[in-house]
């Protein structure tokens, strides 16, 4: 018997039944749908029966975090002893993180390892890793495993051979064929090579041929040939040489999930900004031991140190002064490059707005913009290019667009950064989730680890209103 901590949704508990002892499986789930839960319930039955003894899971930067922090404590049964490694980089040369490493290792229970595909690819990152798969019996999981599509680049060299060294195997992503259908090839060889192998696609090359056909196209700069892709063929059989170990949900197929779905991930400061962090907190807390900040003095500095975990800080002339390094930026482009459809993101501040708009254009995400710069004749024309137009990002300031607007083509919100007002959380998070949304909405937090930003999340998603909870010791704590 096995119980679970959080009750399973349907499908979960089907697909559950159905795969928990299958050495190797694509999860092909829609973003929201519950691909975490699914992994974590198959890893606590794999340990139970005594299959596994360490869950290896690889995941974007700041996702893997989420793993450690949120996923594994909130559905891995109590009676599952565990130890967790949140693999951080910065700290891998740290007296007190190797011997948190040291430790792990030699724990009786189960193993947790979480690490981000570029730390995987560092010689500290490769060298634990390698370490976990050689003296564990692991459950490898790949979590937006559309990462490692390139055969060409290091980390999908990498993590395909260290995926050889564990008996179980998993990928996560609702986008395995996001551009293409040639992305499925090394997801699926990191299952097992016999997928391709079965399929008569031995290598790259012969996949290609098999899936595409191609042309021999002449370049008049340089008079080189080269093959250009017409289209693609044979994409019947593609189906079928992945369905017996694949499943495919998406949230219009699942009756039971909530209507709001929430999750968070992370990013770790640069070293400018950890030092313009700790600096403030310093000087800040002889205030606060000195009996000299009052409950205005403390949402101040709040906004000081969120403007620094932000990427910018602002003089005493208020003058905005961006930092060389945006961490945040980076994570949200990060997190969008896995969605699909339209989707929502907040900014408390201006600047974020911009740098956010000129990022994601960049990318080739087509944006609108609404917040105080933005006139009300072109107000209405961005709510019209995003509900019924091509825009798929809606990039807004909660003061300007929380109230009123109805822009239930979202299927997913993000908080780049939050208001201090519960009421602009409230009614912002309902700007997609109206009558006439058909889906449920995924709400994403991006959280700068260890600083004022997990308080001000959790605060706000337990319905408190910031200027109400942060006075006098509080804010010491969350600091």
């Amino acid at each position: 018997m096995y119980e679970f901590k959080t009750a399973p949704f349907a499908h979960q508990r089907a697909w559950w039944e159905k795969t928990r002892d299958a050495e190797v499986y694509a999860i092909l789930w829609e973003q929201g749908t519950g691909k975490s839960k699914l992994t974590i319930d198959t890893a606590g039955w794999l340990y139970q029966t005594n299959q596994i003894d360490a869950l290896v899971v690889i995941a974007p930067n700041g996702v893997h975090r989420n793993w450690v922090v949120n996923e594994v404590p909130t559905h891995l049964p109590n009676s599952i002893a565990r130890e967790s490694v949140c693999w951080q980089s910065s700290k891998a040369k740290t007296v007190g993180f190797k011997k948190h490493c040291a430790k792990a290792l030699d724990f009786s229970g189960l193993l947790v390892l979480a690490m981000s595909y570029d730390a995987a690819l560092t010689k500290a990152g490769d060298a634990i890793l390698s370490k976990v798969l050689g003296q564990r019996k692991c459950m490898m999981v790949l979590d937006e495993s559309a990462r490692i599509k390139n055969p060409k680049a290091k980390r999908t060299i990498r993590i395909l051979a260290r995926g050889k060294h564990a008996k179980y195997r998993r990928i996560l992503t609702g986008t395995p064929v996001a551009n293409s259908p040639f992305d499925a090839y090394t997801q699926f060889a990191f299952l097992s090579p016999k997928i391709w192998d079965e399929a008569g696609c031995r290598t790259y090359a012969a996949f290609k041929n098999h899936f595409g056909i191609w042309a021999e196209r002449l370049d008049p700069r340089s008079g080189r040939k080269f093959r250009e892709l017409v289209r693609y063929k044979n994409l019947e059989h593609l189906r079928a040489a992945t369905a017996a170990v694949s499943t495919r949900v998406v949230k219009s197929e699942v009756l039971d999930l909530p209507d709001k779905l929430y999750t968070k991930v992370y990013f770790e400061l640069s070293a400018e900004q950890a030092k313009l962090y700790r600096d403030m907190k310093e000087g800040f807390s002889l205030q606060l031991a000195a009996g000299e900040v009052t409950a205005m003095l403390a949402i101040t500095q709040l906004l000081r140190f969120q403007q620094i975990v932000s990427g910018f800080v602002a003089t005493d002339d208020n003058e905005i002064v961006e930092l060389e390094e945006n961490p945040r930026l980076n994570l949200l482009a990060d997190t969008v490059s896995d969605l699909t459809g339209k989707f929502i993101i907040w900014a408390k501040f201006t600047a974020e707005i911009t740098r956010i708009i000129e990022r994601l254009t960049k990318a080739g995400v087509e944006c609108v913009r609404y917040d105080g710069r933005v006139s009300a004749d072109d107000r209405a024309e961005a709510i019209s290019r995003f509900q019924g137009g091509t825009a798929r990002a809606f990039v807004a300031n909660p003061a300007a667009a929380a109230e009123g607007l109805t822009l239930h083509a979202a299927t997913t919100v993000i908080y780049y950064s939050n208001s201090f007002k519960l009421t602009d959380r409230l009614q912002s998070e309902d700007r997609a989730h109206r009558i006439g949304q058909s889906h449920p909405v995924t709400y994403i937090d991006i959280i700068a680890a260890d600083t004022v930003d997990e308080q001000i999340v959790n605060a706000l998603r337990d319905k408190l209103d910031i200027a109400s909870v942060v006075t006098g010791d509080k804010i010491r704590e969350w600091i």
